[in-house]
């Protein structure tokens, strides 16, 4: 299997989140999509929701000054 390796800013990993959750809402079932789609998009759904709260994070960490 061929892997991709690109970087995503905060914005494309939010629309990314967004639109898996979406596929996965209007996701047809099988047999009109293969279950391996399913499957694919709840690890894509993980691994970006994942990288969401690392931005949450970093966003509040970087909000906070010396006490």
């Amino acid at each position: 299997m061929e892997e991709f390796d690109f970087h995503l800013g905060p914005d494309d990993v939010r629309a990314l989140l967004y639109a898996v959750n979406e596929a996965i809402r209007m996701w047809p079932g099988s047999p009109a999509r293969p279950a391996e789609e399913q499957e694919t998009l709840y690890r894509l759904k993980m691994g970006l929701f994942a990288m969401s709260l690392e931005l949450v994070i970093e966003e509040r960490s970087e909000g906070e000054g010396p006490s």
